[in-house]
């Protein structure tokens, strides 16, 4: 919790009572209650001083000493300033604080013995440099350059994950850190960390959240020019999803202004995307950062507590492919904490598999408690000596005493010197102990936590009172968070004590308590100091926690109530033993933004606390609509979780009320139609479970299943109608207004889910009735979310059934005009529909690329992976291969493609993928086997058993891609028997444009060297058909027109318009790049030529042009077998 504090009105809080802690005192250190409140402060002060010098290893009765190395440990500016109010330690304390020959040298000890691990972390640190600057390759990327190889890296390793694992206190933070004075060397480096927090379990991300927050912070360090220039770059990556990340990391304010957390929602109907735009946002950021700071290093601390969403968001940020910068994230956890059955170990596995296809390191480092020579030489480091035999017995009863555990070590060795056990001899210059008064007088522990309690106690019960305060805020805390709790709500009475927060924490961190991290943050130096605070009294520490959560919540202002929701309802909550009901509400506040940023298992603990919180009794009668809320997003929650028993539980408690409307119940029957659809993967029964919502809120959408053919129809053609009188698509939304009546905006919810359904069931006349339904709401209604893809879904059937280009294209552009209006939840899909099916058929096909690539973007920040990938699919592989582009860089991309759809689970479009890969391949080999065989590395048609209706028109499109430029013959031969059979399957797409060419050129070929009529009827239908799509105004097919002109001339022998015909067309599609068709021009021109005119020599000039613009595109197999032919 870290927002800057400013106090409200408090709703009735008196503040803080003082509870009592039974603290345990040595009448030494005892202040003395003499009435002066100055006497008192010095006092206490003093006091601290005593045990910040115990740590250090000073001597109190020392009155005067000074050497040359005194001057080492001057007193920090902080310490002065407490030392001048104080005129009791003016003099002498001055002087013993000055000393450090009596002190242990803390700083000399460093990572004894830790000097192997040490050179690893540097070593790959500098392998991932090296990287960065071209000097170094992984083995993956070196071993082949075969395209065909799914798991081939073409880029150089920038990315190292390295795991530090061990027990508690070996070191493992320390280990990390090692790195930093490495990374801030470099000219853009930065290293930071984030803590995971056992207290802040239930927090959504904390410690990656923290980290980020910290390059945040970062930021106001650089120069003006910099700072705005890495805000832009921040602003332009997330575009809309400024909003998500700022509700976890709100320091991102820092960065990138004008942000608004509450601006925007994730739809509760789309729950299923949020966790993938969580991802996604983290992703983008890490992009955005790591540009501008490179390298990059982030430490995420105590990892054994970060949960499974964390997880996957760290496997999210280090394989992702496209962000080209170094990064370096390093996780540390405690080893006994993480078994194998634990997430961890799970998500190590899991990151092993995958690291070569997706070009990371992964480095594991465990650290083992010291042996008894580190031990020996951490002790002489300490006491600054060197010869190891005068240490080694006092070493032995160490390593027995604390097994080697380095942390424990110095603790350990802190309290043989409280105790007297081990002093300082100012007479004679030397350590002095007694092995057998410390064998005697000590005990083995494995347990620090006591040691630490130990030296706690020696504090004033003040300020041991102020650690626990801050030990209740987390591993971290604010100044001003602690000043707001222990003054504003009269912990201490501040006219006894006149030193303030900030000086107190400043001298006790000299004590190895806490440690400053800037900007008015302290935090505790290892989380056993933490754990010792918080492990005397669970009942009382409970009651600490809940005033502070109190204190916090009644003082804070909504925005900073919003940043720190999270620790404040985990603080009530783990101290609300009269389970206040007024509280309820702060726990659906803080499981409503739990689930609209993914954290579903966080959303369903406050929710389930929050019921608990409500009357049992009257609950429904006191606190209908609060109740209804828990209950919804728990249900929502635990559904998400795949916990069905329990969603169903509280489902029933909602659903089996006879007072709850429809619209009341609808949320959580929409997670069940969710449930169906996109978990159990029921599409029918999701269709008719749909069908019985919508009929609840008074929308019959078919009158019988069986004649929903006819209906669809009639629907359809007149839905086609009244849409044709829609206003412009410049002003649509305008005129149309925007959609506000609840049940009809769940109704049209209904609709984009029955839609999603039936196109996955292939239940074509219900999907084409639920379009319609849903364009005619927006007309009479207005605009909602989904009202786009509506307009997209109709241009699409106006394609496939009247074949109505220009009123496509009208509806096509009606739907952009919509989702431009703001950021709706289908942006991307209405982007790819109309992109794929309306406007290709009067735009040019190479303008679509930057559209995909927006609905790649939106669908990827929306969480909708499945447009993504389609969105992925269209503009790197279909767009490229229908305009002629070079195989070789659309091969060369198929990896990555495929990598980030195995990624994030969408099978379906790496499967077509495959296929058009394997085809690619295949017109790219030089092999002699039968090349129009759509079998290989990649894909095996053999062994293909595709149902889908999408599978097998991909299938039947790149066999006969196949054909056309290896068998003209077999090409024509399954032009006739598959006929429309790939317009049938997949209809309106822009792939039937090259499907229906290639169809027509090898009927074509066939009918003038066969002069079977067959062929020819056939092919004068296909010609037809290309004909009315260029007279509609289609610029991609003219080229087509002019070929196929050619050939049907050369038929009916009209050889003067054939040439003409085939030379037009081969500067057209020369001069528009298409070099595929440029070729198979000339080819078709060389066989004219050859055939009909008995031309030789032009027609070796044609075939040679031919074999050129082959080459140029890649077809090295048609090379080969085109010049044996010459």
């Amino acid at each position: 919790m870290e927002s800057t504090l400013i106090s409200r009105k408090s709703n009735g809080s008196t503040g803080l009572p003082t509870p009592q802690f039974g603290m345990i005192h040595e009448d030494a250190d005892e202040p003395e209650a003499d009435g002066h409140s100055g006497d008192m402060s010095t006092t206490l002060l003093s006091t601290i001083s005593s045990v910040t010098d115990a740590s250090r290893g000073s001597f109190r009765s020392v009155r005067s000493f000074r050497s040359k190395s005194s001057l080492r440990n001057f007193p920090r500016q902080s310490e002065l300033k407490l030392m001048d109010r104080s005129s009791i330690l003016r003099e002498n304390t001055k002087l013993v604080d000055e000393l450090t020959i009596n002190k242990y040298n803390m700083e000399a000890v460093g990572l004894i013995g830790r000097e192997r691990e040490i050179e690893i972390l540097k070593s790959r640190f500098e392998a991932m440099i090296a990287a960065d600057d071209g000097k170094g390759r992984t083995p993956e990327a070196d071993s082949s350059s075969d395209p065909s190889s799914p798991s081939i890296v073409q880029s150089c390793a920038r990315k190292e994950l390295i795991f530090i694992k061990g027990n508690s206190g070996v070191g493992k933070s320390s280990l990390a850190q090692t790195l930093k004075k490495h990374v801030e060397a470099q000219p853009n480096g930065i290293f930071v960390t984030g803590k995971f927090d056992l207290n802040g379990a239930d927090v959504p991300y904390s410690g990656i959240a923290k980290a980020f927050g910290e390059i945040c912070k970062k930021t106001k360090d650089l120069a003006q020019e910099c700072r705005s220039k890495v805000g832009a770059t921040v602003s332009e990556a997330l575009d809309g999803e400024v909003e998500t990340i700022f509700r976890l990391v709100p320091e991102l304010n820092d960065v990138v202004s004008n942000t608004n957390a509450a601006s925007t929602l994730v739809d509760v109907t789309d729950i299923e995307h949020g966790h993938e735009r969580v991802k996604n946002a983290f992703r983008t950021l890490t992009r955005a950062l790591s540009s501008q700071f490179s390298p990059m290093v982030i430490v995420l601390d105590d990892l054994q507590w970060a949960d499974v969403t964390c997880l996957e968001a760290i496997d999210f940020l280090i394989s992702d492919m496209q962000n080209a910068n170094s990064l370096m994230v390093i996780g540390c956890y405690r080893s006994n904490e993480a078994d194998e059955n634990s997430l961890i170990f799970n998500k190590f596995r899991t990151l092993e598999e995958k690291k070569a296809k997706y070009g990371f390191n992964i480095t594991e480092v465990e650290l083992e408690s010291c042996q008894l020579e580190d031990v020996n030489k951490i002790i002489m480091a300490m006491m600054s000596i060197d010869d190891g035999e005068k240490t080694r017995a006092l070493a032995e009863i160490c390593f027995k005493r604390t097994l080697g555990n380095p942390y424990f070590l110095t603790e350990f060795m802190i309290m043989l010197q409280d105790e007297g056990l081990i002093s300082y001899n100012l007479g004679a210059l030397k350590w002095i102990w007694d092995e057998k008064k410390i064998a005697d007088a000590t005990m083995s522990t494995a347990n620090v936590v006591e040691l630490l309690q130990a030296r706690i106690r020696r504090l004033p019960e003040r300020v041991q009172l102020m650690l626990q305060y801050a030990a209740c805020l987390g591993s971290s805390f604010r100044i001003s968070t602690l000043e707001l709790i222990w003054h504003k709500h009269k912990v201490i009475n501040t006219d006894d004590y006149s030193y303030s927060v900030e000086e107190v924490i400043a001298a006790v961190s000299q004590a190895s308590f806490v440690e400053s991290c800037g900007d008015q943050q302290y935090r505790f130096v290892h989380d056993k100091v933490q754990e010792a605070l918080l492990s005397r009294d669970a009942e009382t520490n409970a009651t600490f926690q809940f005033q502070i959560g109190t204190a916090l919540y009644y003082s804070l202002d909504d925005t900073e109530l919003e940043n720190a929701l999270f620790d404040i309802a985990d603080l009530i909550n783990k101290g609300n033993k009269l389970k206040r009901q007024e509280f309820a509400a702060l726990n659906l506040r803080a499981a409503e933004k739990a689930r609209n940023i993914s954290a579903f298992h966080s959303a369903a603990k406050y929710a389930a606390h929050g019921i608990t919180l409500l009357p049992t009794a009257e609950k429904w009668a006191s606190h209908r609509s609060l109740s209804l809320r828990l209950y919804t997003v728990a249900a929502e929650a635990e559904l998400a979780l795949g916990h069905i028993g329990k969603a169903e539980t509280y489902s029933n408690e909602v659903l089996g009320r006879s007072d709850c409307s429809p619209l009341e119940t609808l949320p959580l029957k929409m997670a069940k139609a969710r449930k169906l659809c996109t978990v159990d993967l029921k599409f029918k029964e999701t269709i008719d479970y749909t069908l019985e919502l919508l009929k609840a809120l008074g929308c019959k959408l078919v009158w019988n299943r069986g004649t929903a053919q006819v209906q669809a129809i009639a629907t359809l053609l007149k839905t086609i109608k009244i849409a044709k009188k829609a206003p412009d698509p410049s002003m649509i939304v305008e005129r149309l207004g925007v959609m506000t009546e609840p049940r009809h905006q769940a109704t049209m919810n209904l609709l984009a889910r029955l839609c999603y359904a039936c196109y996955n069931a292939e239940d074509v006349f219900l999907n084409v009735l639920g379009i319609c339904k849903s364009v005619e709401m927006t007309l009479k209604y207005g605009v909602n979310d989904v009202a786009s893809v509506g307009f997209a879904g109709l241009g699409l059937l106006v394609v496939a059934v009247q074949q109505d280009f220009r009123t496509a294209k009208a509806f096509a552009e009606m739907a952009l005009a919509i989702q431009k209006t703001g950021r709706r939840p289908r942006q991307a899909e209405t982007i790819y529909v109309a992109h794929s099916y309306s406007l290709p058929w009067t735009k040019p096909l190479q303008s679509l690329s930057i559209p995909f690539a927006e609905a790649y973007k939106a669908a990827m920040q929306m969480g909708e992976t499945d447009f993504a990938m389609w969105s992925l699919l269209a503009n790197h592989v279909w767009v490229p291969y229908t305009s002629g582009k070079a195989l070789g860089p659309i091969l060369k991309a198929c990896p990555k493609i495929l990598s980030q759809m195995e990624e994030v689970s969408q099978p379906q479009q790496a499967l077509i993928l495959k296929m058009f890969w394997q085809m690619m391949l295949n017109l790219t080999s030089s092999s002699s086997s039968d090349l129009h065989e759509l079998e290989g590395k990649v894909f095996s048609s053999k062994s293909f058993d595709g149902q889908s209706a999408v599978l097998k028109a991909t299938i039947h499109l790149v066999q006969g891609e196949l054909l056309i430029f290896t068998d003209f013959e077999m090409a024509a031969e399954r032009a006739i028997e598959g006929a429309d059979k790939f317009e049938q399957l997949a209809p309106a797409i822009f792939l039937i444009m090259i499907e229906t060419f290639h169809r027509a050129v090898a009927l074509y070929a066939l009918a003038r060297r066969t002069k079977k009529r067959k062929y020819k009827v056939h092919a004068n239908k296909l010609a037809k058909r290309i004909e009315k799509w260029m007279k509609s105004g289609n610029p991609n097919v003219k080229y087509y027109y002019l070929l196929l002109s050619a050939e049907k001339a050369a038929l009916n022998k009209k050889f003067e318009e054939a040439e003409e015909n085939y030379k037009n067309a081969i500067v057209l599609a020369a001069r528009t790049g298409h070099m595929h068709h440029a070729a198979l021009c000339n080819e078709r021109y060389a066989d004219f030529l050859l055939e009909e005119k008995d031309d030789e020599l032009e027609a070796k000039y044609r075939v040679s042009e031919a074999i050129r613009f082959y080459e140029a595109w890649g077809a090295v197999g048609k090379v080969e077998r085109m010049k044996t032919n010459l």
